[in-house]
């Protein structure tokens, strides 16, 4: 484990060029909240369709198949579309060795447009909602106590207020999503594709 860091995470292309991933049912701007009790910060009603809040959503509306675009590149271990993170078994199963069935991944079968097979994928979504960020240390100003402005400062995460998280969105950070160290080590160890990470100094 990296030592006084953790990381955000979002997906890189893996070909030279985008390639398009569309479900072929559900709707994900139906997907409602479990619990839409109000919390300050970013998403704060957890409206239907506002994912990645850090809780719970029903099954109702997941898509359950997405089209991949192109057979000369096959889908990587992460894909991000229509405001969802795909994930690969290779994905999963390392998120679930360092928190068992905290997270929800919701199968999506990912098929060529001729209708073939292309990969098994997850609809990740993360259920760890928190304030991580070290109020001493960090530099950055919150602005109208709902977001850190990175312009204003520096960003320092507490390794105390994460707690025993792998993964997590601070509620105080846009696009937070947040993996920690122990995690993004494997996944770098197993080669994970279509994923990048961004370090952050951690205390």
């Amino acid at each position: 484990m990296t030592e006084g860091v953790i990381y955000s995470f979002g997906a890189r292309e893996e070909a030279p060029h985008m390639i398009g991933c569309a479900p072929l049912d559900g709707d994900v701007k139906k997907i409602e909240y479990v619990d839409t009790t109000r919390d300050k910060g970013h998403t704060p009603l957890f409206d239907a369709g506002e994912l990645y809040a850090g809780r719970a959503v029903k099954p109702d509306h997941v898509p359950t198949r997405a089209q991949w675009g192109s057979k000369r590149y096959p889908p990587p271990d992460v894909v991000y579309t229509r405001k969802m993170y795909l994930v690969s078994e290779a994905f999963k199963d390392i998120i679930e060795r360092h928190e068992s069935g905290v997270h929800q991944f919701f199968p999506v079968e990912l098929v060529y447009k001729d209708g073939s097979f292309a990969r098994q994928m997850y609809f990740f979504n993360i259920c760890t909602r928190l304030d991580g960020m070290d109020r001493e240390q960090a530099t950055a100003q919150l602005i109208k106590g709902i977001a850190f402005e990175p312009r204003t400062g520096e960003l320092v995460f507490s390794l105390k207020q994460i707690g025993d998280a792998h993964a997590w969105v601070d509620k105080h950070v846009i696009y937070g999503n947040f993996l920690s160290s122990a995690v993004v080590d494997e996944m770098k160890q197993q080669g994970l594709t279509g994923i990048g990470f961004k370090p952050f100094k951690a205390v």
